[in-house]
């Protein structure tokens, strides 16, 4: 069960406006479905805030719907200029400040939020799902929904659901005493059918752009040959993908692993040592949370949405296996 010391700082914290839900409200478990269905077929631009380490960015979204294709262009509205389009084939960042394109092969559909509960059944073990109440965000009501960790390995959220079209208007990620971490909130949103296609402003040939395409990864089977073995993962996270592809010095391979809880999400990458002998270190940007040490040889470097304790548990839970 969670912990209850710090189950109120998670809720309370900002939700004094908001109303009880009604009786006639449907249940957790259809919100958080409506949701993923909303987020994955409908049209919609719109405008959001990222809160983070007291800074704040501003970026315009378009996903666009046409038939089984979706699209999905972000668009930096302060800071540097920054666009990025992803598609079912490949993810194009253009970076009008440094005269850069990067296209990367798109190997795994990543859709925005990055938070995106498979269902609450298959996570119930890891995570507690409540309806708080009801709200409003950009001049819309909203249903919000708690997620609250059953340990402290992972991160909990408050979900602000459109109350028409259930998609996520607001997701603030808390840290285990129940303090905000980051907060992705709208501040405009029109649901459109008419957004069928989307036309990025990828600069021609003639442009005095560079364009650069990263090696594609070469993807590994997850349980054959694998020279790695993750002996004390967190309770629910498992292995999603295992990948191979060249280091940016092109001298060696990286091998890349995601792992999942069916919600929170984190990548490992592991490569020969350098010469410059261990490097150790912790970093955090926002929710983000990096950890780096080297195990046999390696340099292996965990980073995701989770607390800082996850990325330095799951790298020292990493053995190497190769010449055993």
């Amino acid at each position: 069960m969670p912990d209850r010391r710090y189950l109120i700082g998670f809720f309370l914290l900002g939700m004094a406006s908001a109303a009880g839900a009604g009786s006639e409200d449907k249940g957790v478990d259809a919100w958080i479905a409506q949701m993923v269905q909303a987020v994955r077929t409908l049209p919609y631009e719109g405008t959001f805030v990222y809160l983070h380490d007291a800074q704040l960015e501003s970026m315009k979204i378009t996903h666009a719907v046409n038939k089984d294709r979706k699209q999905e262009r972000l668009i930096s509205l302060n800071g540097a200029a920054r666009e990025v389009i992803r598609n079912s084939d490949a993810v194009i960042c253009i970076l009008p400040d440094s005269k850069a394109v990067s296209v990367a092969k798109r190997h795994t559909e990543h859709i925005f939020p990055s938070i995106l509960p498979v269902s609450v059944d298959e996570l119930s073990d890891y995570y507690e799902f409540r309806l708080l109440g009801d709200a409003r965000v950009a001049d819309r009501s909203v249903k919000v929904i708690g997620v609250i960790p059953n340990d402290k390995f992972r991160y909990g959220y408050r979900l602000f659901l459109d109350a028409e079209h259930a998609l996520p208007l607001q997701t603030d990620t808390l840290n285990e005493s129940g303090q905000l971490v980051a907060r992705i909130m709208f501040t405009s949103l029109r649901v459109d059918a008419a957004i069928r296609d989307i036309s990025p402003s990828v600069p021609d040939a003639d442009s005095g752009y560079m364009w650069v395409h990263p090696a594609p990864a070469k993807e590994l089977p997850i349980a054959e040959h694998a020279s790695w073995k993750f002996t004390k993962l967190p309770a629910g996270f498992k292995l999603k993908i295992r990948e191979q592809r060249p280091s940016s010095s092109g001298a060696a391979e990286v091998e890349h692993f995601v792992l999942s809880d069916g919600l929170a999400t984190l990548s490992v990458y592991v490569e020969q040592a350098g010469k410059e002998g261990e490097l150790r270190a912790a970093s955090k940007i926002g929710a983000v949370n990096a950890f780096g040490t080297q195990i046999s040889g390696h340099q292996v470097t965990v980073v995701g949405e989770v607390p800082a304790k996850t990325v330095r548990h799951v790298a020292y839970s990493m053995m190497y296996l190769a010449g055993q």
